[in-house]
């Protein structure tokens, strides 16, 4: 118990330098300018034909492959000093040991990525809040967008695909984005905090992450590559739904998913503990 007490302190010591971190509301009003940008294209749809839009816009947020991109990069921008050593880090070393130490970091990797994605959840809706109709169905506006050639007549730069309106509700949808790309966040994460860690530098890391990134818009409508980008794995649309196509089934990411960041866990705590503590200029 002890343990994890020591690592909660560690965790939440990083996001107590939120309020003070520029990174973070850079990254903030980037996510702001993004999400208004791409849900205003469906919300000016709506008010064409006088329909307001329903509230779950979220799954479709970043299914277009170069929107992924911008959406993505800036969860690598707040990942990008890890291991987060800082100047105070050395002293907190020393006081909780390593090992507990090693284990809030990696906490704070888990909680800072459900933050980012229920943090664009939230602006997807408080957005657009006026222009909302709250329905548990998809609405006529999704609907439209989805099943006609309407996204293309009014150069919808989002993709909807029709289906996920077809095999989800949009209560699941919404859950199984949010899952699969919270995990795909822990999985960058935990990429550039390990890298980082064993180079002693904050390049590799990031540059590791960022090719993820980019592999995913480069397999994009090849459904046999899917399986080998785990980046792809946040899109609904590009998930085996009926045993019916190439692409990865939900087991199999989930599996992957465990057996990925179980691993890279297990290395950041080894890393960790024979680590050179390096104090390096704030990003």
């Amino acid at each position: 118990m002890k343990l994890f007490n020591t690592a909660r302190f560690v965790c939440f010591q990083n996001f107590r330098k939120w309020s003070s971190n520029y990174r973070v509301w850079i990254i903030a009003i980037l996510l702001i300018i993004l999400t208004h940008s791409f849900t205003k294209e469906i919300i000016d749809f709506g008010k064409d034909i006088d329909i307001n839009v329903s509230p779950w816009m979220f799954p479709f947020l970043f299914t277009q492959k170069f929107i992924k991109l911008l959406f993505f990069f800036p969860l690598i921008l707040l990942f990008s000093d890890a291991p987060f050593i800082d100047e105070n880090q050395p002293y907190i070393i020393a006081r909780s040991g390593r090992i507990p130490w090693s284990i809030g970091q990696i906490g704070y990797i888990f909680i800072a990525s459900a933050v980012y994605f229920i943090f664009l959840l939230l602006l997807s809706i408080g957005l657009n809040l006026f222009n909302i109709q709250f329905t548990m169905e998809w609405g006529k506006v999704l609907g439209t967008l989805a099943n006609t050639n309407a996204a293309h007549v009014v150069n919808l730069k989002t993709y909807i695909p029709s289906d996920v309106l077809h095999y989800f509700s949009p209560v699941q949808a919404l859950w199984f984005s949010l899952l699969l790309s919270w995990l795909t966040g822990v999985l960058l994460g935990l990429i550039i905090y390990v890298i980082n860690s064993f180079s002693n530098t904050r390049v590799f890391g990031i540059l590791t992450a960022s090719f993820l990134l980019v592999l995913d818009a480069t397999v994009t409508n090849n459904d046999n590559l899917y399986r080998f980008s785990p980046v792809s794995w946040s899109n609904l649309a590009r998930i085996d739904i009926n045993g019916t196509t190439p692409m990865p089934s939900i087991t199999y990411i989930y599996i992957c998913f465990a057996l990925l960041i179980g691993a890279l866990l297990v290395s950041a705590i080894v890393i960790n503990r024979k680590q050179t503590i390096n104090v390096l200029p704030p990003i």
